[in-house]
């Protein structure tokens, strides 16, 4: 059985495999909601079957990335280190933002942001866990409760970031499924508790899908053309949507902030898995859409935004793959190697 090092003990495949599978249910759940959304009786129907292709779009993606974890067992090639600081690490993101929610009253989206912006400054080494950490700190804390389940879901993302650590390097939004996952777990049994809204009006969809995309193009730009790394590029796109969107637009504000900041993730994909801004701005536009349309489920969970970003990531990029654009093939194609997403 191929093994890889985590300090110095040993993981076996079967949990990096476990953790492939729950980081892609997340996603393929959160879409069939967005597409369950276009029925309800504020919906438009006739975007039933974009959200469908959407779906199937990430079920390929998911199926090319099996691929590369088949290969990654085969060849027994990954090596999985400091699982103990990165552990730590998204357990401190986590406190941070619920503190910042729960005791300051900051908005999560600023919140988050925020700590990732520290992160990326002060401590880059384990800036992604951190962020990973942030995004189970935006759950309502209405929904925890207390720090002890917020402490307990930053542990369970904390693990699953190791385990799933082989694969999906470069997915924008890996980390806030990673997080959001880990809250689901510690919500599930309390599922009645969950937030849920209406499905908002048609005239808000297309400056939903306008600030998406324009936040997409934005990260994405940022962390390929500057210094900045990924994590600093979102929460910088993030702080400024977080800040500025719910003070000077109507009532439609905050889902608004709640597209760019989701959009931001899209935009930490590694230009390895989307090459440029064109198809990160297509990839922006799907997540405005699963954005307004999953509105009435799950609301409140940490991850959320990052597993909608994740979704449309990996429908792009499975498109890409499936029509040989830019040479992205079975054989050519050769996923990052280091995570930042």
């Amino acid at each position: 059985m191929t093994h890889w090092n985590v300090l110095e003990r040993s993981l076996p495949w079967p949990p990096v495999v476990g953790g492939f599978l729950l980081l892609a249910v997340a996603p393929l759940v959160l879409f069939g909601f967005g597409v369950w959304g276009t029925f309800l009786p504020s919906g438009p129907i006739l975007l039933s079957p974009v959200l469908i292709a959407g779906t199937l779009g990430t079920g390929l993606g998911i199926r090319y990335e099996w691929w590369e974890l088949r290969r990654v067992i085969d060849q027994g090639t990954v090596v999985v280190s400091e699982a103990h600081q990165n552990l730590l690490a998204v357990v401190s993101g986590t406190l941070l933002t619920f503190a910042g929610v729960a005791e300051l009253g900051v908005s999560p989206i600023v919140a988050a942001s925020l700590v990732g912006i520290i992160a990326a400054i002060t401590i880059q080494g384990v800036a992604v866990p951190v962020y990973c950490g942030a995004f189970v700190g935006m759950t309502s804390p209405e929904l925890f409760g207390s720090y002890w389940y917020a402490t307990l879901a930053a542990v369970l993302a904390g693990l699953l970031f190791t385990v799933a650590h082989p694969v999906f390097h470069g997915v924008g939004g890996k980390l806030g499924t990673t997080a959001f996952v880990g809250v689901l777990m510690i919500l599930l049994p309390t599922a009645g508790s969950f937030q849920s809204g209406t499905i908002p009006s048609q005239r808000v969809l297309f400056p939903v899908v306008g600030f998406a995309a324009l936040s997409a193009i934005s990260s994405f730009t940022v962390h390929t053309r500057s210094a900045a790394d990924p994590v600093l590029a979102s929460g910088l796109v993030g702080t400024v949507g977080g800040l500025l969107l719910p003070v000077f637009v109507d009532a439609s504000g905050e889902l608004l902030a709640a597209a760019v900041y989701s959009a931001s993730f899209a935009g930490m994909t590694d230009p390895k898995r989307i090459p440029n801004e064109w198809w990160i701005g297509t990839t922006g536009i799907g997540v405005g859409l699963v954005v307004v349309y999953t509105t009435p489920f799950v609301g409140g969970s940490g991850g959320k935004l990052g597993t909608i970003a994740f979704g449309s990531c990996l429908g792009i990029h499975g498109i890409l793959r499936t029509l040989n654009i830019f040479h992205l093939s079975r054989r050519g194609y050769q996923p990052p190697k280091e995570e930042t997403t």
